[in-house]
């Protein structure tokens, strides 16, 4: 499996490279740091770029080494990539040229919304990037994924859809699956559940709602085509997160 961790050097990008360590914990896994920097490349600044270029590899490759260090898995190998792309070009070259199965990002709190690659950036990822990504909250440590909740969309997602999606997953096939649907006006479906997975009564998304979420479930899983929801979520003005924290992971699936 091939994975990238995207880094800006917080702590938060440096928790999120730690959840997915120990996510992958018993996986084999070519993690590849990614970092994107953008250098001043005017000649009238030609003097400072290589001491600047040698310092953020320097610091990109002790990042790599921490993980390095951390991973108790020894099929980890840590790599890095240097990009002065904008975030998504250069998101989707390592898509392309590592064969990226997986990506991890930090999301970011309510006051590191201007953070240079968490918040709306995030956000910004998971729109445009088809990949399965999963963004880990500031100071979110790894436990097990028992009990996991997937908000569904009737009007995006049918119940055969649902089915096919079920039979296929790969990921979290430890935890438990509760589907939550999530109403959309007076709509009315005249499918029945039939997955013989928990499937709470359609209820509306609220932020009420998305606390009592984060007490009851240890992740949420999104099906990536299911944008609405992906908004409340994840977009850092009009969102849930635009004034009030996440606390678990989010894992946006694209197949």
């Amino acid at each position: 499996m091939n994975v990238l961790i995207l880094t800006d050097f917080s702590e938060t990008s440096e928790n999120a490279g730690k959840y997915a360590t120990d996510f992958l914990q018993k996986s084999a896994a070519n993690f590849y740091l990614l970092n994107i920097h953008h250098f001043n490349f005017n000649r009238s600044a030609s003097n400072l770029l290589e001491t600047e270029l040698v310092s953020t590899l320097e610091h990109l490759q002790i990042d790599a080494g921490k993980l390095d260090k951390y991973s108790v898995n020894k099929k980890h190998n840590f790599n890095t990539i240097l990009s002065s792309e904008n975030l998504i070009s250069a998101v989707r070259k390592a898509l392309v040229d590592k064969n990226i199965d997986l990506i991890f990002i930090g999301a970011a709190s309510q006051d590191e919304h201007a953070h240079p690659i968490l918040g709306d950036h995030a956000y910004d990822v998971v729109r445009k990037i088809k990949c399965n990504i999963i963004a880990v909250p500031a100071g979110c440590s790894y436990e097990n994924p028992r009990k996991a909740v997937f908000p569904v969309d009737r009007s995006i997602l049918s119940m055969q859809e649902q089915k096919r999606f079920f039979e296929k997953l790969t990921y979290l096939d430890s935890s438990d699956f509760t589907l939550l649907e999530i109403k959309d006006g007076d709509v009315e479906y005249s499918e029945s559940g039939n997955l013989n997975i928990p499937f709470k009564a359609p209820v509306p998304f609220t932020k009420n709602l998305f606390k009592d979420i984060q007490k009851e479930f240890d992740i949420i899983f999104i099906f990536g085509k299911n944008l609405s929801i992906c908004d409340q979520l994840l977009h850092t003005e009009y969102g849930f997160s635009a004034n009030m924290n996440i606390e678990i992971p989010i894992f946006v699936y694209h197949g």
